[in-house]
């Protein structure tokens, strides 16, 4: 497995996110690593999670390497991208305490949470940003595929 790090941040982050995932009881044996990027993969429910680990090239401080951990699920893919469901979306994103509601590139709905990675990482923190995402995209993706139309996202890939 060889995995290529922009900086030593997203290096010792990604570290830290997979012993994190590895050794949860919540996650371990949902866990799928990937083998030539700094992701995860977790099964949750009817949700599948993708957890990255990005460098934070365009950031408001001067200088330093800094990464991100960015936990985002597919909550349905082909339903009737209008209007009505974009206000929908914004409303329920105003009641998000973590994550917001988000518009794929082939208009799949997405439900994504990012928090800041390095060594003073907060195993909490990423626990709670993970875990939001799951309970969202398990919880929203019934709804959104009853009033929408589409299919759930893991419908999609039995």
């Amino acid at each position: 497995m060889t995995i290529s790090f922009t900086n030593p941040i997203q290096a010792l982050t990604y570290r830290k996110v997979e012993d994190y995932l590895t050794t949860s009881i919540l996650f371990r044996d949902a866990l799928q690593v990937a083998m030539n990027q700094p992701s995860f993969y977790v099964t949750y429910g009817s949700a599948l999670i993708s957890v990255e680990v990005l460098a934070w090239d365009v950031h408001p401080w001067e200088s330093g390497d800094l990464a991100i951990v960015k936990a985002c699920s597919c909550v349905t893919v082909d339903s009737h991208v209008n209007a009505e469901l974009m206000h929908y979306l914004l409303l329920e994103n105003s009641r998000m305490r973590f994550g917001a509601f988000q518009l794929g590139n082939a208009n799949e709905i997405l439900f994504a949470h990012s928090v800041l990675g390095g060594e003073n990482m907060d195993l909490m923190e990423l626990q709670t940003c993970i875990l939001s995402v799951v309970t969202i995209a398990d919880t929203y993706d019934d709804i959104i595929a009853e009033k929408f139309g589409g299919q759930r996202a893991v419908d999609r890939l039995m």
